[in-house]
């Protein structure tokens, strides 16, 4: 089934790479929840089932019909976004309503994975533009953390400036953060995962110590599932839409289309070279059922009540300890599974005690950077409009709006509209609309 013969892997190899990897990646079932809970009307237990369920279930069936060491569950740039967006009203729609969007861009995602359109969509936004998205989530998510753990606070004169650092949550944060700092200088795979550990550790100490944290020590390690009701189905909850969210409903659905389809491509493409999966040409075989697999996995999570689950970049652990095949994600589909019994261990996890976690996170995304083609005068003004709005104004969806329309404008105004795909000049009229009337 998995091929290992054919591409030389092993059993133990296999399993081995998949427990590291669920490691590296099993903050999410505190993170999600931590993150998504402080929005009214989200349960932070249902949350924690939804991410364990969606994660099994997308990351096993990547494993068994992609074959592939690629391993899915709720982004951690595309929850924080959603927490944005609904949190800083800069859109009209309830929790229920926007899951609603994510939904049908997994539906569209997954029209696309199984025809041809795909490659053109894929072929149709530049490069430039994907990556200037990609690093202005992980500032925004990075900014989030800051903000969420008290290092960065809201001043009235200057915005924004330092927290103190004589507050015990704060300091937790800053310790936490250089630790997963000296993790990533020697090269150390797990440093999101040591980050969030060594917060919750110090946390725990300084709670028995001074009594100065609000997260108590379980009373057992183990428990049934948390009821997944309250999120269940939710965003088939029509009974406060209006047509005027309809055009924050469409934002929602492109926004998640295009940052999950390309994610998951850039992530199935750069694990599979690692592993030695795709062909010397660069062919990606199986492709269109790995994609299918994410896309599948962003619909299950939305009915559940999660963000969209999309392929995790510490998929790349998997490949670096010597995976190669779908085994390996099959491993972590089952740790998931057996985590859903492991909430009382993980509900006592803060959005402050995860925040260093999610600033490793943006320092990882942020070295994209240097792959913008700066030296083209279109693509520095698109990208430096898409990062700046984004954190200037505390959302990536006004970051991401500014980028198309910036883009689209300056390569007319350069003689290159020609050059530039119709799709564009679509999409870029819509987002001139959002800021206009949104």
């Amino acid at each position: 089934m998995f091929k290992l013969s054919e591409r030389k892997a092993t059993v133990s190899t296999e399993i081995y790479a998949g427990f590291i990897t669920f490691l590296a990646m099993s903050y999410i079932l505190a993170v999600n929840p931590a993150i998504l809970g402080d929005i009214p009307g989200m349960d932070r237990g249902a949350l924690f089932t939804a991410t364990a369920i969606a994660s099994a279930l997308a990351t096993l069936v990547m494993g068994v019909w992609g074959n592939y060491p690629v391993m899915l569950a709720p982004g951690m740039s595309m929850n924080g976004f959603f927490k944005g967006v609904l949190l800083s009203g800069s859109i009209a729609l309830v929790w229920h309503e926007a899951l609603l969007g994510i939904f049908l861009s997994g539906i569209i995602y997954l029209i696309l994975s199984m025809t041809s359109i795909r490659k053109s969509l894929i072929e149709s936004i530049p490069e430039d533009l994907k990556l200037a998205i990609s690093v202005s989530l992980g500032l925004f998510i990075a900014f989030l953390g800051l903000k969420n753990a008290g290092i960065i606070v809201s001043n009235p004169i200057i915005l924004v400036s330092l927290g103190d650092v004589t507050n015990p949550q704060v300091a937790i944060a800053y310790i936490s953060i250089f630790i997963a700092l000296a993790c990533m200088i020697r090269n150390i795979k797990l440093a999101t995962f040591i980050a969030f550990v060594s917060a919750i550790v110090l946390t725990v100490i300084a709670d028995f110590f001074m009594g100065t944290s609000n997260a108590p020590i379980p009373d057992s390690l183990f428990s049934m599932p948390p009821s997944i009701e309250p999120t269940l189905g939710q965003i088939f909850n029509f009974s406060g839409f209006t047509p005027e969210k309809l055009f924050d409903l469409f934002f929602i659905v492109m926004i998640f289309l295009i940052v999950d389809f390309f994610d998951g491509l850039s992530t199935i493409v750069g694990v599979g070279r690692d592993a030695g999966i795709i062909d010397k040409d660069g062919k990606v075989p199986n492709a269109k059922s790995a994609l299918v697999a994410d896309a599948g996995g962003t619909v299950v999570g939305a009915v559940l009540g999660t963000t969209s689950v999309t392929a995790f970049s510490e998929s790349g652990i998997a490949s670096s300890q010597g995976s190669k095949t779908g085994l390996s994600a099959v491993v972590v589909a089952g740790m998931f599974g057996l985590s859903l019994f492991l909430y009382p261990v993980f509900s006592i996890f803060s959005a402050a005690m995860v925040a260093p976690a999610m600033v490793v996170v943006g320092i990882y995304m942020i070295g994209r950077i240097a792959k913008i083609n700066w030296d083209i005068m279109e693509v520095r003004i698109a990208s430096f409009f898409t990062i700046m709005f984004t954190i200037l104004s505390f959302s990536p969806a006004n970051g991401m709006a500014m980028g198309f329309v910036s883009y689209a404008f300056s390569m007319v105004v350069a003689g290159k509209r020609k050059e530039v795909h119709p799709l564009i000049y679509i999409l870029a009229a819509m987002f001139l609309a959002y800021l206009i009337f949104v």
